[in-house]
């Protein structure tokens, strides 16, 4: 789900590519709801939905847009996963009034209260049986969390509109529902009556769209297994188009639009970026998993957009948009998380696939720009893990920078790290695993396939990056080795930003330039101060991270002269001996060293005792600090990070 999209162009940009994708991305989620989803905020799984499985449920609404009020009959074939003698349960929102319930075709009794239905069995259900349960119930919904279920009009058109967003806690704020991240329904019908001048849109193919009176009826077909929260409907007075996509076995994908009269013309130019997105998924990864029945977009009134399986509820059919709700169906929907607490494996890596479009299509423009933006608001605060601690925080499962942004990095990071060789097969392997494809995926599933493509461990990676927080700043100073034929030396230090994590143990991208020629290293920064050999001969310029492949910050790049004539100060900090090194270019007796904390507090104050001296700094505690020498002609200062 995207959480309502707040968008600018760079004005250099826009006015030669009229069409170009919107670079800023800076997606943000605003709780206006107050207290309104505190009550769904709440959620657990019932322990009693383990005791059975949905087969199938074909779902019967009778509705208007013009009105906030919902009625109808929810029909389920349950298979009973243990012998079960008393009572069967479904989520429904106390808001909603329950009319009868029928088991195997039969009026029963039930208990309507705490938001669940208790449906009395009529006899013992003995294990791996099935048997139907319809639950017929109306009512006003309320609107919880980020709609649930809402009545309004859309843009400045008198039209009202109706629309649902059960993610992730609001299904049962508008049917009876099983509301399980264990659990899909295996096979569904969606049968939505309107008034005639209306139109009503949701998940799988559209089987019939019939006029009767004053009235139609739309029936969707959809025949894979389905999330909960993944279930919706959308009614107003569509206009409806179809694009589609070859391919390769020599079928088409329908690509169904149900947009507003007053955006047609506007989303029919949209079509060939629709297409190519597709295309480039399908390349990427498997063929999009629901082709036998379509993919959709219906518009609705909400800033952003909304998963739902085979047809994402959009507010427009905007480039970047487009991307993420359609990289859903195969990471969301397709593969669904099995827990709210690894909402990155739906969130962040829909955000990824979108810098992969960026990256692969548009000529790669926006793919600097992308990366860039997502690195400043990661690195806009110093904490925050991609693990949801607090499913009960709606906010927070839904983080702009934590969940979407730092999850889609994490993902980046990994790829730098495996290679994309390896990193795109065991992105290929979790989608093809049959114990989670059209079903439910841990954390574990996902870090089991990556280590078994790259062949490796990534223990200690997610340990930092997915359970630890922040990133770290880093610090490099090279030098030239005269102890060791004048080789080029490069010296990694780095501070976390966060103590959740003592040390980031990364390959670190560095580019050395000469004579116009550039050189890319990794170098596999495992303890603080560590020394690289990068060069045997002198360079111009060296970077970090040039192609910004880590969620991390440089504080300086410093040069120690190769030159022995040198006339300017050098104060080289020795780590490993925790001494700095001042050398001079010419000694009169007379010259200083001070060492100040970042408040400007003088910590030492030394007159240097040779040309080439050696100060110890062992005394001083981990943080930054300031290091001044004064001659008679020059002063000269260095930053020095001291991190353990």
């Amino acid at each position: 789900m995207k959480k309502l999209i707040f968008l600018f162009l760079i004005i250099a940009y826009q006015y030669s590519h009229a069409q170009a994708p919107d670079p800023d991305f800076n997606d943000k989620i605003a709780f206006g709801e107050g207290q309104s989803h505190q009550k769904s905020a709440s959620f657990t799984e019932s322990i009693g939905f383990a005791s059975y499985d949905l087969v199938y449920q074909r779902l019967n609404f009778k509705v208007d847009p013009a009105v906030n009020y919902i009625a109808g009959s929810v029909y389920s074939l349950v298979k009973y996963l243990e012998n079960t003698d008393t009572q069967i349960q479904f989520d429904l929102s106390d808001s909603l009034s329950v009319d009868s319930v029928k088991c195997n075709g039969v009026n029963t009794t039930f208990q309507h209260s705490a938001d669940k239905i208790n449906i009395n069995l009529l006899m013992p259900m003995p294990k791996n049986s099935i048997s139907p349960v319809e639950v017929f119930y109306h009512g006003r919904p309320p609107e919880t969390g980020f709609g649930s279920f809402v009545v309004t009009r859309h843009n400045n058109s008198p039209a009202p509109i109706l629309w649902t967003l059960s993610e992730p806690y609001g299904a049962k704020e508008w049917w009876p529902c099983k509301e399980s991240l264990a659990d899909k329904i295996d096979s569904l019908d969606v049968f939505i009556t309107c008034p005639v001048q209306y139109k009503a849109a949701s998940n799988g193919k559209l089987i019939s769209d019939q006029v009767s009176g004053e009235t139609r009826t739309a029936h969707w077909k959809h025949r894979h297994p389905i999330a909960t929260y993944l279930v919706g409907i959308a009614v107003t007075n569509y206009e409806t188009y179809s694009d589609f996509l070859d391919i390769p076995d020599g079928k088409k994908i329908e690509i169904l639009n149900y947009i507003y009269p007053e955006y047609l013309e506007t989303a029919k130019t949209k079509s060939a970026e629709v297409k190519s997105i597709m295309q480039f998924y399908n390349e990427k990864f498997i063929i999009y998993p629901f082709a036998n029945e379509k993919y959709g977009h219906a518009q609705f009134g909400w800033g952003g957009g909304m998963e739902h399986q085979t047809m994402s509820f959009m507010t427009t059919l905007d480039y970047e948009l487009v991307a993420h709700e359609m990289a859903h169906q195969w990471f969301g929907d397709y593969v669904t998380l099995a827990s709210w607490h690894d909402i990155w494996l739906n969130e962040g890596f829909a955000t990824y696939l979108t810098g992969l479009v960026f990256e692969n299509l548009q000529n790669g423009y926006y793919w600097p720009i992308w990366k860039n933006n997502q690195v400043t608001k990661i690195t806009s605060s110093p904490g925050g893990s991609v693990y949801v601690a607090d499913t009960t925080d709606v906010g927070r499962i839904f983080s702009s920078r934590l969940t979407y942004s730092k999850g889609a990095y994490l993902l980046h990071m990994l790829r730098w790290e495996m290679g994309d060789k390896q990193f795109f097969q065991g992105l290929n392997d979790y989608l093809a695993d049959p114990a989670i494809a059209s079903k439910f995926a841990s954390q574990a599933d996902f870090v089991g396939h990556m280590e078994a493509a790259a062949d490796t461990s990534f223990t200690e990676f997610f340990k930092d990056w997915y359970y630890g927080e922040g990133y770290p700043t880093y610090r490099l100073v090279y030098f030239t080795d005269y102890t060791d034929m004048g080789k080029q030396k490069l010296r990694i230090s780095q501070t976390s930003s966060n103590s959740s994590v003592n040390f980031f143990e990364m390959h670190v991208p560095v580019r050395i330039w000469k004579n116009g020629k550039s050189t890319d290293l990794r170098l596999y920064n495992t303890r603080q101060n560590q020394e690289f050999t990068i060069s045997d001969q002198p360079f111009d310029k060296i970077e970090f991270d040039p192609d910004k492949w880590l969620i991390a910050k440089a504080d300086l790049i410093s040069q120690v002269s190769t030159r022995s004539e040198r006339k300017e100060i050098q104060i080289i900090p020795d780590y490993s001996t925790q001494k700095i090194r001042v050398i001079l270019p010419e000694f009169s007796g007379k010259e200083t060293l001070r060492i100040f904390d970042v408040d400007g507090k003088i910590l030492r104050n030394i007159q240097l005792p040779d040309q080439d001296s050696q100060v110890e700094m062992r005394f001083l505690a981990k943080g930054i600090y300031l290091v001044e020498v004064n001659t008679k002609s020059q002063i000269q200062s260095e930053k020095i990070i001291i991190a353990n």
